[in-house]
């Protein structure tokens, strides 16, 4: 019995030993488990992370791409319409230009004849206004081959100023321009000062007054300054400013740079802002000084340049392009005395 006994004991140990075993297999196989399915899902996790994280990378470079076939698109459209805008100012401006050579009609023909080819005292006053007039033997210069005088140019820009007013009341929106005498520079520059020293030298004392007869009263609310230059009597030229643009540019028959001259406009300029708005003039930087371009009309002799000048003045105030040349000059002279003799630079 003892012996039975014992050997149940052992096999019950056994047993429990057995049971045992298997439950810390079954813990081991659970936390194994458990283990695989952490890691499973943390892989998944980092799967599905990174598979978002590709498709968000996806989506924005599809995005960027989308806006920058919009701006492309849109980039190109609003160049077409600049180009089509330029173009059409362009067409708009060389009508103009056209309409500014057009065949005088044979009233007007009549008028021309008679204030250029007529007979009569030199001294006979053939237009006025207010204190400036202009005689016969000025408007006998008119004749092909003839130098301008100072008087049919200081008259003739006169007449751009009358027809710069009636477009601005037209159209009021319309900037400004105003013509300053030759006078301008040579008191300047002080040309022709008794003291050789300072001859030729700047002097912006000379003329700060001068700018209370622009339109206005102010030169920077203009849209251009157009100034006729004399080069030491023998050769006309002329300088604008454009105010709007910041630039001023030279333009010469001959196809001189007028580098010089340009210089002492843009040393004007800061001058009469100091002098007037008593302060520095703002973004000096942004000015352009332009010298005479190659596309300038060039004349082909050498008594032309006062007529060059003339137009130049005529078709820049008028925002045309300069499509005349040595061709057409007689013709030009014919509008000067038109332009005179009507009291107003023609249309």
């Amino acid at each position: 019995e003892q012996k039975s006994l014992a050997t149940l004991k052992s096999f019950v140990g056994q047993k429990i030993k057995q049971g045992m075993q298997k439950i810390d297999q079954f813990r081991i196989r659970k936390a194994r488990q458990q283990q695989l399915e952490i890691s499973y899902h943390q892989n998944e996790g980092k799967k599905l992370k990174e598979f978002e994280k590709r498709e968000e990378d996806l989506y924005r470079v599809n995005i960027r791409r989308i806006a920058e076939k919009r701006a492309k698109r849109d980039a190109e459209a609003q160049r077409l319409k600049e180009a089509s805008d330029a173009k059409a100012r362009e067409e708009e401006a060389r009508k103009s230009a056209s309409l500014l050579l057009r065949p005088l009609t044979e009233e007007e023909s009549e008028i021309v004849r008679n204030a250029i080819y007529g007979s009569g005292s030199p001294s006979d006053v053939m237009a006025k206004v207010d204190s400036d007039i202009i005689v016969r033997e000025s408007m006998q210069r008119l004749h092909p081959g003839q130098w301008l005088n100072d008087e049919i140019i200081h008259y003739f820009l006169i007449m751009l100023a009358k027809r710069d007013e009636e477009l601005h009341k037209i159209d009021p929106s319309k900037g400004r321009s105003h013509f300053f005498k030759s006078f301008f520079m040579t008191k300047l520059l002080n040309e022709g000062h008794a003291d050789p020293n300072l001859n030729g030298t700047y002097e912006y004392r000379n003329v700060k007054r001068w700018s209370k007869k622009v339109p206005g009263k102010d030169i920077f609310s203009l849209n251009k300054v157009i100034i006729p230059i004399n080069q030491g009597g023998a050769h006309w030229v002329c300088a604008i400013i454009f105010v709007r643009e910041k630039r001023i540019q030279m333009y010469d028959s001959l196809g001189g740079s007028g580098q010089a001259y340009l210089e002492y406009l843009f040393e004007y300029l800061k001058d009469e802002h100091r002098d007037k708005k008593k302060e520095a003039l703002p973004q000096q930087d942004e000015w352009k000084l332009v010298p005479t371009q190659n596309d300038t009309p060039h004349q082909m002799n050498g008594f032309d340049c006062g007529v060059f000048t003339c137009m130049f003045a005529d078709f820049l105030s008028r925002d045309c392009p300069l499509v005349f040349s040595q061709e057409h000059i007689t013709q030009c002279r014919e509008r000067i005395a038109l332009s005179i003799m009507n009291g107003s630079a023609l249309m």
